[in-house]
This record gives C-alpha cells, structure tokens and sequence, in this order.
C-alpha cells in the first residue's frame, strides 16, 4: 500500500523521500531509487500498485487509491493475502476488489481534510 501512495505524491515530496532513503523490510524490497520510480511510473499509469513479498514475506497485495473530491489521492485500500491463497483466484479477481473498494470509498461524501488530515472540530 505504500508503493501506491508514494506513487501520487508531489515530485519535490517523493525526491526528499529518496533522499532520506529506504528501509528494506525483506530481501524482496525495492530500495533503489531508480527502480522504485520506474514502478511508481507503472502505478500511476495503471491506477494499481502489486507487491509479493516485498512488505512481508509469503503476502501479496494489490493496492488502489482513495481520492477526494477534488480527485487527489488522500488513502489507498489494499487487498493482502498469503501468497498460498493469492495464486487461488486470477490477479483480476484480485484487482478488482481493490479497484471497486477504492472507487466506492471516493464516492463517499465526507468532510473536508485540513492539511493535517483532520476534519473540521
């Protein structure tokens, strides 16, 4: 889920992220900068961000974003399973759990975020 949320951040935001560099949870991580941004370029092409083994070991995920009214990306919804089970149903199926919760969530009217991510008191 996190590959999909750097994925939409501003170019300055994901640059000082880099900079900072990236924890590698398990042998699978991609932390080298030039690599994570050619997915990240595939992510926004494609509105879907995949993983296996790269957050946990033996879990697959799919992730899409939550947009507000105004179309920016402000949360993602994940669909995360044990890799025993992702290879039980076509990544499709998978996809399109994540993609439909996404779309569902950004259709919710909800309150206006303030830049700290609260609503109004």
């Amino acid at each position: 889920m996190g590959k999909i949320l750097l994925a939409y951040l501003p170019d300055a935001e994901r640059k000082r992220i880099f900079t900072k560099g990236l924890a590698k949870l398990t042998p699978k991580s991609i932390t080298e900068p030039h690599a994570l941004a050619n997915v990240l370029d595939e992510i926004r092409a494609s509105g879907l961000a995949f993983e296996s083994g790269e957050s946990s070991p033996d879990v697959s995920c799919v992730a899409a974003p939550v947009r507000d009214h105004t179309g920016a990306v402000v949360a993602a919804l994940s669909v995360s399973v044990p890799d025993m089970r992702w290879n039980q149903r076509p990544v499709e199926e998978w996809s399109a759990l994540a993609a439909d919760g996404a779309a569902r969530l950004s259709a919710e009217p909800r309150l206006p975020l303030t830049a700290g991510g609260r609503g109004p008191p």
